[in-house]
């Protein structure tokens, strides 16, 4: 069920909220001395580079009274009868919005879906970033079993570039999405923001995880010249990304 229209508005403006937190969150991130390689220690450094771009925001009016949670379950939705697959899974991150504009109070609570991968040369043959940004990244959005963003009308997602060039990542991204049937993310024309925070958006068709369709917001930080280690350890062996969810 797509939210009203009157509630869209609204809506829109915790969007709008959510990505100013999190592009304020991206630039402290990478003005950071120095950041582990794997993902799931660099999203809890992301976690408080959150919190503090947020109460910073709000001191000057903005950022949001909801806080993000990190690595919760999705909530249920009221279109599943009983417990759905989906409330197994766990996004990086979420931000609630209360809907008071919705007559039923079942159904009145939206969240704003965050996922977080690595980009970049692959560390290992079984776990290439560019190809899991799509596969266990965006396609999180589109198939039922993890059903990120359900109910709701936009989400994003969060690339940390650790390795080459954000143009031949996101031309890697595009060749992985287009095999997948799913349509390109589209470079902002601001373009790319070496040392800074790139914008990037990609509309999803997704019949099994209303409402559809679905607008995908990118934020790729690049954090080249922040790692600890130097990029060969990147992709060396011995580098690991996080373990896979279930």
């Amino acid at each position: 069920m797509k939210p009203l229209l009157s509630a869209l508005g609204l809506w829109r403006r915790h969007e709008e909220r959510v990505i100013e937190v999190l592009q304020l969150a991206l630039s402290k991130l990478g003005s950071e001395s120095s950041l582990p390689l794997d993902e799931n220690p660099i999203n809890r450094r992301l976690c408080f580079c959150i919190r503090r771009a947020n109460r910073e925001l709000s001191q000057r009016g903005r950022g949001l009274v909801c806080p993000f949670f990190y690595e919760a379950h999705n909530q249920p939705t009221a279109d599943d009868k009983k417990r759905a697959a989906r409330e197994h899974k766990r996004p990086d991150f979420q931000c609630g919005f209360a809907n008071r504009m919705e007559p039923d109070p079942d159904r009145a609570d939206m969240f704003f879906v965050i996922e977080c991968k690595r980009l970049g040369c692959a560390n290992r043959t079984d776990w290439v970033f560019n190809v899991n940004y799509v596969a266990h990244g965006i396609c999180r959005f589109v198939e039922a079993d993890h059903g990120y963003g359900k109910g709701a009308p936009s989400g994003a997602m969060v690339g940390y570039i650790q390795s080459m060039e954000p143009a031949q990542i996101l031309q890697e991204v595009n060749d992985n999405a287009q095999s997948r049937r799913l349509k390109p993310l589209q470079l902002s024309p601001e373009g790319w923001q070496y040392g800074g925070t790139a914008e990037l958006s990609q509309v999803l068709c997704r019949p099994a995880v209303p409402p559809t369709p679905f607008e995908l917001r990118h934020l790729w930080v690049d954090l080249r010249t922040q790692q600890t280690g130097s990029a060969h350890r990147a992709r060396g062996p011995a580098a690991r990304s996080r373990p896979r969810r279930a």
